[in-house]
């Protein structure tokens, strides 16, 4: 029988530290509700595997690659079988440095990464014999495709007059449910895809994924165990243009009751065990070519060069594309990770993956219940399909936002399902 712990270690940070997710200078001066690093750990036999979910806007690749290095040697776990990730909280503490706006924190990092390094040790030490299951319910109330194409044929992220939705999004909210050998519940993990930007303002907060926690202890007890990761949210946010999102104050907590609803219904759906329980994981290093300025871009950077009241915005990404323009084409080490529990499957891409190359890995993976993990192992900005790579597509912007060849996400799911077909069961 696999053994399976979890533990959440808390990540929140001093107050008056840089608050990362927007083109101004946040220093925090509250406490919304905490952050947590959560860490599920997993052992089947000689393997073992570890999930790490972290309430931040991302986690770099450097530290991933340091907690994986230090876990591999405490745990007695193949590197490749360690996931660590970010919910993608617009609320969280300075893991990054965007433009002027933003500082990492070394300090903070230091603390991070420990909390996670402890978070994982500790549920190993949690670890209990287990029962796995998996379902989904269907969420199509909450999140919404942000990129908009217009009667002209123009694009725009975030749309306007004429403008209709040029995908749809993935509504599934996949639960992997835990029970304890004598079938209490003890955790679940829950898979949905969703832009975590609801609250604003400079207190810290979890956004709905820490609501959505929070509801389901209140239904199954304050010794239960909720994990949120989330999906390619890249394109997906929860502004919905006919003012669903607005109508009440505070709507990150509505979001998160409501995910918690079908999170709920779905681990009630859960009652068939895994027959396979066995781990594996499978990562590969990709070399991708970094994105340059087209000449569109050059343009764009002249125009608002040339112009005295352009806004923040246009100067950073004029900036970006000047830098880029510069530096020309790297090669950028790009990890791609799957990690297989039974007859469930994470996939980790290290960005804001857009939605579609999700549903293309749940269409095509060899192992049963494929569920997406946005920005993890890092973060290289937004990865956009051919299509959406556009101007007025604001995640297609060339710099810090995009960092990445075109091709990239195809490239990487390829690899994804190739590596699936490796540790498939």
């Amino acid at each position: 029988m696999i053994r399976c712990g979890i533990h959440e270690a808390n990540i929140t940070p001093s107050l008056g530290m840089e608050i990362p997710g927007y083109f101004e200078t946040r220093l925090a001066d509250g406490v919304r509700d905490e952050l947590f690093a959560e860490a599920v750990y997993f052992e089947s036999g000689d393997s073992r595997a570890v999930l790490i979910s972290c309430d931040a806007i991302q986690i770099p690749m450097e530290s991933c690659d340091r907690v994986r290095s230090v876990l591999s040697e405490r745990l007695g776990t193949a590197p490749e079988n360690i996931l660590v990730c970010a919910t993608h909280s617009h609320t969280a503490g300075p893991v990054e440095t965007w433009g002027d706006f933003v500082h990492m924190d070394p300090d903070y990092m230091k603390f991070l990464e420990a909390r996670m390094i402890d978070g994982a040790c500790l549920a190993a030490q949690r670890a209990r014999e287990a029962r796995l299951s998996f379902a989904s319910e269907t969420e199509d109330k909450l999140a919404y495709y942000r990129n908009y194409v217009g009667p002209d044929g123009s694009f725009k992220t975030w749309g306007g007059e004429g403008y209709v939705p040029f995908g749809k999004i993935d509504p599934e909210v996949g639960v992997l449910r835990i029970d304890a050998a004598d079938g209490t519940p003890y955790g679940v993990i829950v898979n949905y895809a969703c832009h975590c930007d609801c609250v604003g303002g400079s207190s810290y907060s979890a956004d709905y994924p820490g609501e959505m926690r929070r509801a389901l202890r209140r239904l199954y007890g304050k010794s239960f165990m909720p994990v949120f990761v989330n999906g390619f949210c890249g394109n997906i946010n929860h502004v919905d243009p006919k003012g669903f999102h607005s109508e009440v104050p505070e709507h990150y907590k509505r979001m998160g009751r409501m995910l918690a609803a079908d999170a709920s219904r779905a681990f009630e759906l859960a009652v068939h065990p895994f027959e396979d329980e066995s781990v594996a994981g499978a990562m590969t290093v990709l070399e991708i070519p970094s994105r340059v300025p087209d000449a569109s871009h050059i343009a764009f950077a002249e125009r608002v060069e040339a112009d005295p009241d352009a806004g923040i915005m246009d100067r950073f990404y004029a900036r970006e594309i000047r830098r880029t323009e510069a530096e020309g084409v790297k090669m950028m080490p790009v990890p791609v990770q799957v990690l297989r529990i039974g007859e469930a499957a994470f996939f980790g891409m290290p960005g804001e993956i857009y939605v579609e190359f999700g549903k293309m890995l749940k269409e095509r993976s060899p192992i049963p219940h494929a569920m997406p993990v946005n920005l993890a192992n890092g973060a290289y900005g937004y990865v956009p399909i051919r299509e959406l790579v556009q101007p007025g597509i604001y995640e297609a912007s060339v710099g810090m936002s995009n960092r990445l060849d075109i091709e990239a996400g195809y490239r990487m799911t390829d690899e994804l399902l190739r590596l699936a077909e490796t540790v498939r069961l």
